[in-house]
C-alpha cells in the first residue's frame, strides 16, 4: 500500500475531516483514526479503520501505536481538529515525498475566533501563523517540525518513534525535530497548511500551556535551545536576570490570569506569563 493517513483522536468528532479525506483519497490508501479511549467512542466511520487501545496512551504512544497499525509505505499524520482547506492536498503531499523523507504542510487558522473564550489561543495561533512563514519554516526546517499535518515515510518513522514518556499535552515534535537533525534526515517544508479547528478557552488552554511549560523544563540544554521560550529564560539566566523575571511573575501572576482569561487578552502579557512560568521551573 502506498499512503497510510493515521488521525489520533480523544474526544473529537473528526468525521468531517474524514469525508474531506475520502473525497481526494488515492488508489492503494487507507484512513486510520486512533480513537484513543475517548470517553465519547468513536463507533462507525465508513471508508476508514478504527484502531481502539485498550488503555488510554496518550499523545505520542497512539501516533506510535498507529504507524505500527499502517501498512503504508508512507505515513500521513494528521490532528483529529483540521479541517482540508485544498482539494489537491493529498496529491501535493504525494508529488512532494520524492523531494524528501520527511514533508511538512504546515498550520493555517480560522479567518476569525470563533467564540469569545478563545480569544486567547485564537490569537496566539494567528500570531504564529504569520510569524512562521513557509520561508522561515524552511530555513529552519527541524526547529518547526510539527505533529499537526505531516507525511514521513514508515520505515523511517518507526526507527525514530515519538518519545512515551511524554504523557502529557507539549513538545513532543521538540524531541522528534531534534531527532531528525541528529541523524540527518532531509525535511521539506511546503506550503500544504490545514485549518486548525481545535480552540479551546481560556482557562483550559492556559492549564495546557503550563503543562507543555512543564514538559520544557525536563528537556536537554539542546532540545531547550529549540524553543523561544526556554532560550530567552538560558540567555536572562547567563545575565543573572532570571531571578528578577521569577520574582516579577511571581507578584503580578494574578493581574496576568485576569487579563489573559478576560475579554480582552494581550499576547505580550502571554508570553511574559510564560516566560516567568517557565523561569519558576529551573535553577
Amino acid at each position: 500500500m502506498k499512503l497510510s493517513i493515521l488521525i489520533p483522536s480523544y474526544n473529537y468528532d473528526c468525521s468531517q475531516l474524514v469525508h474531506q479525506l475520502q473525497e481526494q483519497l488515492p488508489e492503494e490508501a487507507e484512513i486510520i483514526i486512533g480513537d484513543d479511549c475517548s470517553t465519547n467512542p468513536i463507533n462507525t466511520l465508513s471508508g476508514c479503520r478504527i484502531f481502539r487501545p485498550e488503555h488510554n496512551l496518550g499523545r505520542a504512544a497512539i501516533r506510535n501505536a498507529l504507524a505500527r497499525e499502517a501498512k503504508g509505505e508512507w505515513l500521513l499524520f494528521i490532528d483529529a481538529d483540521a479541517e482540508v482547506r485544498s482539494s489537491t492536498f493529498i496529491q501535493d503531499y504525494l508529488d512532494a515525498k520524492e523531494k524528501a523523507q520527511v514533508v511538512c504542510g504546515g498550520t493555517g487558522n480560522l479567518p476569525k475566533c470563533p467564540f469569545p473564550a478563545a480569544k486567547l489561543r485564537y490569537d496566539y495561533e494567528v500570531q504564529a501563523e504569520k510569524r512562521l512563514t513557509l520561508l522561515h519554516r524552511q530555513a529552519h526546517p527541524y526547529a518547526q517540525f510539527t505533529t499537526f499535518n505531516f507525511l514521513i515515510l514508515r520505515s523511517l518513522f518507526l526507527s525514530i518513534g515519538f518519545d512515551e514518556s511524554l504523557k502529557e499535552y507539549g513538545h513532543e515534535d521538540t524531541f522528534f525535530g531534534l531527532e531528525l537533525k541528529r541523524r540527518g534526515i532531509s525535511i521539506l517544508h511546503i506550503d500544504n497548511k490545514l485549518t486548525h479547528l481545535g480552540l479551546e478557552p481560556a482557562e483550559e488552554y492556559l492549564k495546557k500551556t503550563e503543562t507543555a511549560l512543564n514538559s520544557l523544563a525536563t528537556m536537554d540544554i539542546e532540545q531547550l535551545y529549540n524553543v523561544r521560550v526556554s532560550t530567552l529564560a538560558l540567555r536572562l539566566k547567563r545575565w543573572n536576570l532570571l531571578g528578577l523575571v521569577r520574582f516579577l511573575f511571581k507578584i503580578s501572576k494574578p493581574v496576568l490570569r485576569a487579563n489573559l482569561l478576560g475579554k480582552h487578552p494581550q499576547q505580550m502579557l502571554f508570553s511574559f506569563y510564560k516566560l516567568g512560568y517557565f523561569a519558576t521551573l529551573i535553577r
